[in-house]
């Protein structure tokens, strides 16, 4: 699960059967904004979280339909109570400097996320194996985590409860091994360049030094599967501005291109190589609850800003009908099925719906309510987006007029880098913040993990016991019964939906600009976008 700007591109395609061609041409790919580290540990945005599946490879990886399949592993188990999994490595396994791949690396790189010294973002993700929680609260060691090497290829996982994620998980970059001697040498300059990281997937990186716009992965010769990736070398580059990503397409310099924008949609929509593709990202504005912001830990108010927005309309007006208006938090088709069989978004909607429904009269009066349980004659609230994002202003600025309906709210704009969005975000120095999220794998908890109370990604610090016992129910006593977790789920977004912890908004589509002679991109229904293992520009 990562942060996320709201541009982007996700494709699918059949993997191709036939053994790679020689000579075949790169692959160009663009980012909307620079990479920011190669540590897996430290990890908290899509786009780095995009490269990693592609230089890296965790013990399962995915199919072309987002299911999971072998990766490093060769195989895998686990006991009848769910608690114990059992991974055996391929023989032969190797970084791209040569050194031998072994169980010990997936030990050291996750005793190294669990450790409060290391500061990953991440941590969170590993509760529920073996001690990760006393190790996390600083009254265990990280050596103490449910995990160790049998031998040099059986990985042994111990969890303190079953976790049905968890085998979803094992192809997420935050899973993924780490060669403990380059961690050591490089300390915490590990990942910040091309050259101060060591590669274990279908390429490796290159030409990357930290700041640089431009960087290429160059296919791996020690990967273990190394016959199957079908193009040499993929280069990708950072284009900030959206049209010139667009213009860089058209003299055939890029393979694909996002279309970001309702007027890049219009002006391209009638092309023969338009598509567009849903995605599995939820897009919310998130509330500083922290006391900061006068007005904003009443109930009331900020039922009072969600209800006065027209989702239909920002979804219609700003996308040109790309995106798709919020129900719930977890998108309808992204969060999996519920007990019976069904798709989780299109029935929670059923008892979501109505709390995201516009209704200007009804938020009138809450506002009105709020304003004097809090003590308020007058509301000031600053609005925080990403500034590459070209739907940010045109949001931002509905969210303006939409709120100054209300009474007496002032709302002023802040726009700001992607990376200083995050560290707003992370820091509380926000007062409402446009956020972003996916999910690594197809489940609500995926998504639901957001808003428990004291998670490492509830930057608004919602505070909701309702909320956080459903999840946790979810995730442990449920977690094998999945007509009760289906319940616990549903009873979380409602929680949130009722007390206005946050409010999701849209959730996001690609319509795009595809090369029609590119063949093979992956694109997985959950978790991370491209995978350029089977991709190639057909001659």
């Amino acid at each position: 699960m990562t942060a996320l700007l709201i541009t982007g591109l996700s494709v699918s395609a059949a993997v191709p059967l036939a053994a790679q061609a020689k000579e075949r041409p790169p692959l160009y790919f663009s980012m909307p904004t620079d990479l920011t580290t190669m540590d897996t540990a430290l990890m908290t945005d899509a786009y780095a979280d995009q490269i990693a599946i592609n230089v890296q490879e965790g013990l399962l990886s995915r199919k072309a339909n987002g299911q999971i399949k072998a990766g490093l592993a060769e195989k895998w188990s686990h006991s009848s109570d769910g608690k114990t999994w059992t991974f055996k490595l391929r023989k032969g396994l190797k970084w791209s400097n040569g050194d031998k791949l072994t169980a010990s690396d997936f030990v050291f790189a996750w005793q190294r996320i669990v450790n409060p010294k290391t500061g990953s973002q991440a941590a969170y993700k590993f509760l529920g194996i073996k001690n990760a929680d006393a190790i996390q609260a600083g009254k265990m060691s990280a050596s103490s985590l449910g995990v160790h090497a049998k031998d040099s290829r059986t990985f042994v996982v111990e969890l303190d409860h079953p976790m049905p994620q968890f085998e979803l998980e094992m192809a997420a970059p935050q899973f993924f091994a780490q060669n403990p001697k380059v961690a050591r040498q490089y300390g915490k300059q590990l990942g910040t360049a091309s050259n101060k990281q060591v590669y274990d997937g279908p390429y490796r990186l290159a030409g990357w030094n930290g700041t640089n716009g431009s960087f290429s992965l160059i296919k791996n010769d020690n990967y273990w599967d190394k016959k199957h990736v079908k193009t040499d070398k993929v280069i990708e580059t950072v284009v900030k501005e959206p049209t010139a990503a667009i213009g860089l397409y058209k003299r055939g310099r890029l393979d694909l291109t996002p279309l970001g924008s309702q007027q890049a949609v219009a002006a391209n929509k009638n092309r023969s190589d338009f598509k567009t593709y849903d995605g599995n990202a939820s897009f919310y504005l998130e509330f500083n609850q922290t006391g900061k912001t006068k007005g904003l830990t009443n109930r009331n108010i900020r039922l009072a800003l969600s209800r006065s927005i027209d989702r239909q309309a920002i979804a219609d007006q700003i996308s040109g009908g790309m995106y798709k208006a919020a129900t719930g938090l977890v998108p309808v088709g992204a969060g999996g099925k519920t007990a019976d069989g069904k798709d989780f978004g299109t029935v929670v909607r059923k008892q979501t719906g109505r709390y995201y429904r516009y209704n200007l009269k009804q938020a009138k009066k809450l506002f009105k309510k709020g304003m004097k349980q809090a003590g308020l004659t007058s509301l000031s609230l600053s609005v925080e987006a990403t500034a590459e994002n070209p739907v940010s202003k045109p949001e931002v600025d509905y969210l303006q007029q939409a709120w100054q309906q209300l009474g007496n709210v002032k709302v002023s704009e802040k726009f700001v880098p992607f990376q200083q969005r995050l560290h707003d975000q992370q820091n509380q120095n926000f007062d409402v913040m446009v956020a972003g999220w996916s999910s690594d794998y197809s489940e609500p908890t995926g998504y639901l993990t957001l808003f428990t109370n004291n998670g490492t990604n509830n930057d608004g610090k919602w505070q909701s016991k309702t909320y956080t016992d459903a999840f946790n129910r979810a995730m442990d006593q449920d977690a094998l019964n999945s007509k009760a977790r289906t319940k616990d789920e549903v009873d979380a977004e409602v929680a949130l939906a009722k007390d206005a912890g946050a409010a999701p908004v849209y959730w996001n589509a690609y319509p795009s600009l595809v090369n029609p002679k590119l063949k093979g991109l992956q694109n997985f229904n959950s978790g991370d976008s491209f995978y350029y293992k089977y991709a190639y520009v057909k001659k």
